[in-house]
């Protein structure tokens, strides 16, 4: 057998013990107390737990208003300071400015402003 394995690697496959959180996921026990915890079994709920944790992309509005609403956390719904999130218009405010599209004016006339052309534009700078 030695002849025979010699040059050939083998993996070792090592299975870590399972944590805490993997615990309570499949027994939705916490396995310190011994009390039950609540585990997000619906693909929506999921869904809505990491949209929380993402609040500020755009995409997640929706998912996030609803969550809060669900939670009973609509005072974190508004544009104050402690809030997660604004109004839907804020929203598309912030989407925009992330995205660098304008309302207002376009590309064009933005360059022509300062002055700045393509590289295969007839005005070079001196």
């Amino acid at each position: 057998i030695g002849d025979a394995l010699c040059g050939v690697s083998i993996p070792v496959i090592v299975r870590p013990y399972p944590t805490i959180s993997t615990c309570m996921y499949y027994t939705s026990i916490d396995p310190r107390t011994m009390e039950p915890v609540y585990v997000a079994n619906n693909p929506h709920e999921k869904a809505m737990q990491r949209a929380l944790i993402q609040y500020r992309n755009p995409k997640n509005y929706n998912l996030v208003k609803e969550a809060l609403i669900k939670a009973g956390r609509e005072d974190l719904i508004g544009d104050g300071k402690k809030c997660l999130i604004g109004d839907k218009n804020y929203a598309l405010f912030r989407k925009q400015q992330k995205t660098g599209k304008r309302t207002s004016e376009s590309k064009k006339d933005k360059k022509h402003q300062t002055g700045r052309h393509n590289s295969r534009g007839s005005k070079r700078k001196k």
